[in-house]
């Protein structure tokens, strides 16, 4: 594994007791990328990245971050899934401060004073994460994986369910983080916000990562390839389940 490289994904292959769904993953990615991974649904985007954040281990192939496999380095990741992983009970501040006594950290409140400045959530003090909207819950997300200070943040449709404020602190945040050196790989049908966070795109197509020289900051580009490379595959799949 050259020095370069923070992950490295070796043969990865998947499946859940039928057919593959991924098969044969081959990716490498260094300090700072953003790498956006696209595909349409039911491709095996948030199994990839349930298998790189540590949460299941493939059924053939390897993952190393930093040199070490990904369930050793799991410390070292921040994960952003569907699953907001918070307790709508606590409030945020509350919550971020679970999470850092969690990972042992240190400097717990200025941690979570920090956090939650950062996302613009200092407001809303006491206020129970239950009563929070969607953007707001997805920025407490992302504050919570930001935590720890991962190496590496892993973001299954981050721009679900914000609002264009929303937006933009995500993406100032993210861009924050790559100019530091974390890496980041998301996962996103909205490729207008792309531009500023990813460097990189890849298309999961039947089960592997192919990259791509396109342009992130080109959405018209890259949604006419997306339209000609997975042309009718969610009406095959569709097809398929029924058999």
């Amino acid at each position: 594994m050259s020095q370069d490289v923070l992950l490295e994904v070796s043969g990865v292959r998947h499946d859940f007791g039928g057919p593959e769904v991924l098969r044969g993953v081959d990716l490498s990615l260094q300090s700072g990328d953003g790498f956006a991974l696209l595909g349409p649904n039911g491709a095996g985007k948030s199994t990839l990245i349930r298998l790189l954040a540590g949460l299941a281990r493939p059924r053939r192939g390897e993952i190393r971050l930093i040199g070490r496999s990904v369930r050793e380095s799991r410390a070292r990741i921040g994960l952003v899934a569907h699953e907001s992983m918070v307790y709508e009970g606590l409030s945020a501040a509350e919550n971020l401060a679970l999470t850092a006594r969690l990972y042992g950290l240190d400097r717990v409140e200025q941690r979570v004073r920090q956090g939650l400045e950062e996302i613009r959530l200092d407001w809303t003090g006491e206020k129970p994460v239950g009563d929070f909207s969607r953007g707001m819950t997805q920025r407490l997300s992302l504050a919570r994986a930001l935590l720890p200070e991962p190496r590496l943040l892993l973001l299954d449709e981050p721009f679900s369910g914000l609002d264009p404020d929303g937006v933009r602190i995500l993406s100032d945040l993210l861009v924050r983080r790559r100019e530091a050196g974390v890496t980041i790989f998301l996962t996103t049908h909205d490729l207008p916000h792309l531009a500023r966070v990813a460097n990189q795109i890849g298309w999961l197509e039947k089960g592997k990562v192919r990259l791509s020289d396109l342009d992130p900051g080109r959405p018209d580009q890259v949604h006419e390839a997306y339209c000609e490379i997975f042309a009718g595959a969610d009406r095959t799949r569709s097809r398929e389940s029924r058999r």
